[in-house]
């Protein structure tokens, strides 16, 4: 029994002293370990803690180094202090430098964050952050920071951070460009981070940042994000249904249909058309009205083109529009007036010869129409003037006009018989109808 109490003792006396010895926080689960590793413990954390606090990182490292992996439940500061050490580090590597063991680490530094601390979102958030701006040239790593990026918004939802967010469309767009990701998957992650800013910009409508944000996130998607005509068409045909009133949003598809040349789609029409009820502009007024004149709908056409140039202050631009409406009013069978608003359209723009090729077309097309002047074929020679003057003015555009007039001199009135009407080669004559212009006899033999 005696013996039994000695070895009890001896026992006691063993642990006492190895407890007295130390022992590590990361060995028990205490803070700072026992003994005199508690205290070598307290001693790295105080020492590398100064030297971060003067930006000396250098000399900070190996303390910081030894209370991350003897002490990490001392602080959280041990994990943010170490980020910013090893981002030191990082962006001190020369271009052309490898960089794995160094982002490793960082991304061990976030990992042993969430054992010791939890907060997964927001660090999962930074570490998908941090590994796409140090790994953007690997797509295994930036698969990585995709993966962790959405793991972030997952959980934290409408309380994602703005820069999750834009990291997170921009690794899918990345992915995507390098075959790694179907297009549908990209779409959806952009509509999903799109609808949470929709949704934060409820709350906060004038949230700068978040405007900046919605505005840089639909440039990328619009500038470098997948999608041909018809699966845009296929997404966003059911996405407008309940953002029709969404002015942003409006705006984005329409630049992202034409930036994807589906200008032609109903959708580019219904979008345009909801966008200048909420928010009228000459673009989408423009954009109305070259779509219906392309559908025939010359009445439509005109209504919209009417709309730009009434916002128009570019008088440049306000030719364009000027012009649209000739065009319309030709296609609705007024040529009187296409005419007149074409020659406006010259008057602010005199070194531009499509409004002289327009009119010159109708002069062309309106034999049938002028079946019962004088010479019905004169009024070919009213239309040549007008290919002229438009290439005259405007050399850029002289081998369509060349090409007009060969196909038109071919119909020439016949000399003889104008002969018999008093008309001799070079005579001045005015040719009847609607043209009632002067013009120049010329015959072909």
């Amino acid at each position: 029994m005696g013996k039994v109490k000695i070895l009890v003792a001896v026992s006691l006396l063993i642990a006492f002293v190895s407890l007295a010895k130390g022992q590590k926080g990361v060995e028990d689960g205490s803070k700072y370990g026992h003994g005199e590793d508690s205290i070598e413990c307290t001693r790295n954390y105080s020492i590398y803690r100064d030297f971060v606090r003067q930006g000396n990182y250098s000399i900070a490292f190996p303390y910081w180094k030894k209370a991350f992996n003897d002490c990490p439940l001392a602080s959280k500061n041990i994990f943010l202090d170490g980020v910013k050490i090893y981002k030191y580090l990082l962006d001190g590597l020369p271009p052309e430098a490898e960089n794995d063991n160094l982002l490793d680490t960082l991304i061990l530094i976030y990992d042993r964050r969430i054992r010791y601390f939890g907060e997964t979102a927001n660090v999962r958030g930074r570490q998908g952050i941090d590994l796409l701006r140090y790994g953007r040239n690997e797509t295994e790593k930036i698969q990585r920071a995709y993966t962790f990026l959405k793991e972030a918004i997952q959980i934290d939802k409408i309380s994602t951070s703005e820069p999750v967010l834009a990291s997170y469309v921009s690794s899918s767009i990345i992915l995507y460009q390098n075959n790694l990701l179907e297009t549908n998957i990209t779409i959806d992650d952009y509509l999903l981070v799109s609808n949470l800013i929709d949704q934060k910009m409820i709350k906060n409508p004038s949230d700068t940042t978040l405007i900046g944000l919605k505005t840089a996130i639909d440039g990328n998607f619009i500038e470098q994000g997948p999608g041909n005509c018809d699966t845009l068409i296929s997404y966003f045909s059911e996405e407008i249904k309940n953002k029709k009133d969404n002015i942003a949003f409006l705006r984005m598809l329409t630049s992202l249909l034409r930036n994807r040349n589906c200008t032609d789609s109903e959708l580019f029409f219904t979008a345009s058309k909801y966008l200048q009820t909420l928010a009228p502009s000459t673009e989408s007024a423009s954009n109305i009205a070259i779509l219906a004149y392309r559908q025939n709908a010359f009445s439509l056409a005109v209504e919209y083109y009417q709309q730009a140039l009434n916002l128009e202050t570019d008088e440049d631009k306000k030719a364009d529009y000027l012009f649209g409406l000739a065009a319309c009013y030709n296609g609705l069978g007024n040529k009187i007036k296409a005419r007149e608003l074409a020659l406006k359209s010259s008057e602010i723009r005199p070194l531009w010869g499509e409004p002289y090729l327009l009119i010159g077309q109708m002069y062309a097309d309106s034999k049938d129409e002028c079946s019962s002047i004088t010479l019905p074929g004169s009024i070919y020679w009213a239309a040549i003037d007008k290919f002229l003057k438009a290439k005259t003015v405007d050399p850029s555009i002289s081998e369509r006009a060349n090409s007009q007039i060969l196909t038109y001199s071919r119909y020439f009135p016949d000399k003889e018989k104008a002969f018999f009407e008093n008309v001799l080669e070079g005579s001045s004559f005015t040719v009847g109808c609607w043209i009632n212009e002067t013009t120049q006899a010329r015959f072909n033999n």
